[in-house]
C-alpha cells in the first residue's frame, strides 16, 4: 500500500464511528506454552509479507501522517511490525489488515500524530496492540542507559556489566538509539528490532527497510570503572556511508508470562501486566470523558480485577502485597491524583475485619466493581482533635441507634456503602466503633460540599438522628474502631504517598520535555539552568520518599504497623509536599501555558492541595514522627499544654487523625 493511499484511507476511517475497542477482558497466562524466538517470528512475518497480504506497515507509510517536526513514525511502525512478531511467537494468527490497525491506534491515540513519541507513549502503544492477544498475557519493561535524556525515572543499566542484549524464546526487545550527525547535530531517536545476537553481532529489523536484513556491531565505551556506561551502534563493513554515530538509549522488553510450577507469575510481572490494563483503560475512560470517575474505574477495572487487587484471595480479591500496591498507587498518580482511589478496595478494605453478611456481601461487589466504600470519620469539630468527636452510638434492641455529624467526607455522592466511625456505645475513654452503613440506609442524609480539587469525587457530610442499624453493621466488636482506623490508616496513607510521588514524578517529565523543546532567544529554555536546578533537585528527593515508602510496605506486609507508623507519616508529609513543589515548577516552567487547560499541571498542583490536608494534614503528621522519635512528651505539651510529668492522658488521645 502507498502512503498516500494510506493517507486518503485515514481520511475515510477518522469519520467511522463503527469500529469497537479491543475487547479488555481478564488475560490469563498459557501453561506449557512453548513460544519461537525473535528471529524465527520475525522471519515468519517479513516471509508472509506481499503486495497482496500486507501485514507489515513500514515507516514510511506513516511518514506523511505525523507531524513533520515530530518525527514518531519510525516507534510506530516498530510497535505495529512487534506486535505481528509477537503473534508469532505465541502461535497466534497474524492481523491481517495491520493498516486499519494502524488507523484504530490514530483514532484512540491522537496524541500519536504528533510525534515526539516518549517512552511512556510508546509503553503504552505496545499494551495497546497486546490487547488483542487473546488467551494471552504480557509484561512489558524498560531499560534505561545510564545518560539517557529520555528518562530519569526507568532503570538504568549497569555501568559495568552493560545492558541485556540477550534474545529469548517468548521475548520480544526493542531497541531505541540516538542518531548523531558528523557535524554532531542530533537527529532524534529510531527504533529497530532485536532478532538475534551473535556474540556482539545484532540482526535487526529496520522498521524503514523492514523486509531486508540489517545488522549491528556493539561497541561499549566508558571509563575504566565503567568500562560498558555507554553502547554505540556500528555498521559493518563500512557500509554506513552517512558517518552518523547510534548510541543505544534505551530498551523496551516486552514478554509473554507463563506459570511458575506452582502455578503462579513473579511479582513484578503481574504488577506491570496491571500497569499496563491501568493504562488501556485510562486511555478508554480519557476519551469518553470518564477519567476522574471512580464509578467508570470500578465498573471498568473489575474485568481484570483492579478494584480487589489488595484485597485477600478469599473474597476473590488478587492478595496483593502492600510493596506491590504501592507501585500500582505510584503508576495510577503518574496518570491523574484523582486514580488516587480506584486501586484495589481502598475504603473498604477495613470490611475483611468482619464475617457478617453484610460485609461480605459488599466485598463480593466490590470485587466485581459494583460497590464503593466511602469513609466518614471527621466532624465539624472534629478533625485531627478525635476526641471531640460527638457522633455516638447508643444500643437498641438487636442493634444501635446512631445520631451524628460528619463533615468534609469525600466520596459520599459516588460510594455505595459508607465506613461511619461514631463513639463506642460502652465507650470508655473516647473509644470508636466501626459501621458499614448503605448510603441509600433509612435516615442517613448526605449533604453536599464543594471542593477546590479532587473532582473525581464528591465532597460534603452526613447527618443521622437515632437511626437504627443492626449488629450486622458493626464491623469487629464495639470498640474496635480506634484499632481499625490505626491499620487501615497506615496502609491508606502510604498508598496516597505513593499516588503523590507518581503525580509529582509525571509533572517532572512534563518539565523536562517543555524546557527541550520551548524556545525563547533563539534557543531551547532548557539552556537556562536554574530551569534545570528543580528537575535534579525534586527527583531525587521523590526518588528518596518512593525508597522510604518500599521500606513502609515491606514492614507493613511484615505486619509491623507500628514500625512502620513513623515512615508511613512521615511519607504522608514530605512526599506530598515534595510532590506539590516538583508540580508546582512544572507549571510555572510552562509559564502561561501552565496556568491553562493545555496542561493537567494545574489540576496537579491543586489536587495535591487538597491531600496535603486529606488523610492527616501535613503538620499534624510531622508532629507524630516528632512523638514516635522522641516520646509522647512534645506532643502532649502542644496539644493539651501540659508538662511531660504529667502521665494520664491515655496513649490513644496520642494518636494522630484523618482530615478525610
Amino acid at each position: 500500500m502507498k502512503a498516500f493511499q494510506f493517507v486518503c484511507l485515514f481520511g475515510l476511517f477518522i469519520n467511522w464511528s463503527g469500529l469497537v475497542h479491543p475487547q479488555e477482558v481478564e488475560i490469563l497466562p498459557k501453561r506449557q506454552q512453548i513460544f519461537l524466538t525473535p528471529n524465527t517470528a520475525l522471519d515468519r512475518v517479513q516471509q508472509e509479507h506481499s503486495t497482496e497480504a500486507p501485514i507489515v506497515v513500514s515507516q514510511d507509510e506513516l511518514d506523511q501522517l505525523i507531524d513533520c517536526k515530530g518525527g514518531g513514525a519510525c516507534p510506530i511502525s516498530a510497535a505495529l511490525i512487534a506486535s505481528q512478531g509477537l503473534r508469532a511467537m505465541a502461535g497466534l494468527p497474524v492481523d491481517p489488515q495491520p493498516h486499519r490497525t494502524a488507523l484504530r491506534v490514530f483514532r484512540d491515540k491522537p496524541e500519536l500524530l504528533l510525534g515526539r513519541i516518549s517512552n511512556d507513549r510508546f509503553v503504552n502503544l505496545i499494551a495497546y496492540l497486546c490487547a488483542d492477544f487473546q488467551e494471552m498475557s504480557t509484561a512489558i519493561s524498560v531499560l534505561s542507559a545510564p545518560n539517557s535524556p529520555h528518562s530519569a525515572l526507568e532503570p538504568k543499566w549497569s555501568e559495568t556489566d552493560g545492558p541485556d542484549l540477550s534474545v529469548k524464546h517468548g521475548e520480544m526487545k526493542v531497541l531505541a538509539y540516538t542518531v548523531t550527525t558528523a557535524d554532531g547535530t542530533v537527529r532524534g531517536r529510531h527504533f529497530v528490532l532485536l532478532k538475534e545476537n551473535n556474540e556482539g553481532k545484532l540482526s535487526i529489523l529496520n522498521p524503514g527497510s523492514p523486509l531486508k536484513q540489517r545488522f549491528f556491531l556493539v561497541e561499549y565505551r566508558g571509563v575504566p570503572t565503567a568500562a560498558k556506561q555507554r553502547v554505540f551502534f556500528v555498521v559493518p563493513d563500512g557500509l554506513d556511508k552517512s558517518k552518523q554515530t547510534y548510541e543505544l538509549n534505551t530498551i523496551f522488553t516486552v514478554r509473554f508470562l507463563t506459570d511458575d510450577a506452582d502455578g503462579s507469575t513473579d511479582d513484578a510481572s503481574r504488577v506491570e501486566t496491571i500497569k499496563g490494563k491501568i493504562d488501556l483503560l485510562a486511555d478508554r475512560l480519557r476519551s469518553s470523558g470518564e477519567l476522574t470517575s471512580p464509578v467508570a474505574w470500578r465498573s471498568g477495572g473489575a474485568a481484570f480485577g483492579l478494584p480487589g487487587i489488595d484485597l485477600p484471595v478469599e473474597v476473590g480479591g488478587g492478595g496483593y502485597s502492600a510493596s506491590e500496591a504501592i507501585e500500582l498507587f505510584r503508576h495510577a498518580g503518574r496518570i491523574n491524583l484523582n486514580l488516587r482511589d480506584v486501586i484495589g478496595g481502598a475504603h473498604g478494605r477495613p470490611l475483611t475485619k468482619s464475617s457478617t453478611a453484610l460485609s461480605q456481601d459488599v466485598l463480593r461487589k466490590l470485587v466485581a466493581g459494583e460497590a464503593y466504600v466511602a469513609v466518614a470519620i471527621t466532624e465539624p469539630t472534629a478533625g485531627t482533635d478525635m476526641k471531640a468527636m460527638k457522633s455516638k452510638a447508643v444500643r437498641y434492641e438487636a442493634g444501635f441507634k446512631l445520631t451524628g455529624r460528619k463533615l468534609w467526607n469525600a466520596r459520599l455522592r459516588q460510594a455505595t456503602h459508607v465506613v461511619l466511625y461514631t463513639l463506642a456505645a460502652d465507650s470508655k475513654d473516647g473509644e470508636r466503633s466501626a459501621f458499614l452503613i448503605p448510603l441509600d440506609h433509612p435516615g442517613l442524609k448526605v449533604v453536599d460540599r464543594y471542593a477546590h480539587g479532587l473532582t473525581g469525587n464528591s465532597f460534603g457530610g452526613l447527618e443521622f438522628d437515632d437511626m437504627f442499624v443492626s449488629r450486622d453493621h458493626l464491623l469487629g466488636e464495639d470498640g474496635d474502631g480506634g484499632e481499625i482506623f490505626n491499620e487501615h490508616f497506615q496502609y491508606w496513607r502510604l498508598m496516597q504517598a505513593a499516588a503523590a510521588i507518581g503525580c509529582g514524578e509525571a509533572a517532572l517529565d512534563q518539565m523536562a520535555e517543555r524546557i527541550k523543546t520551548r524556545e525563547a532567544f533563539g534557543a531551547p529554555i532548557g539552556r537556562f539552568t536554574h530551569l534545570q536546578q528543580p528537575i535534579g533537585e525534586y527527583l531525587t528527593k521523590l526518588r528518596m520518599a518512593m525508597s522510604l515508602a518500599r521500606e513502609a510496605a515491606q514492614m507493613i506486609d511484615n505486619g509491623d504497623y507500628e514500625g512502620a507508623t513513623p515512615l508511613v507519616n512521615g511519607l504522608k508529609a514530605e512526599g506530598v509536599e515534595i510532590a506539590l513543589s516538583a508540580c508546582d515548577a512544572a507549571m510555572r516552567a510552562h509559564g502561561a501555558m501552565g496556568y491553562s487547560r493545555e496542561t493537567d499541571l494545574g489540576d496537579r498542583v491543586r489536587d495535591l492541595m487538597g491531600l496535603r490536608i486529606a488523610d492527616g494534614t501535613t503538620d499534624v503528621m510531622r508532629m507524630s514522627v516528632v512523638s514516635e522519635k522522641y516520646g509522647s512528651d512534645l506532643w502532649k505539651m502542644a496539644i493539651y499544654g501540659v508538662r511531660d510529668t504529667d502521665t494520664n492522658i491515655p496513649k490513644d488521645k496520642l494518636q494522630p487523625a484523618s482530615a478525610e
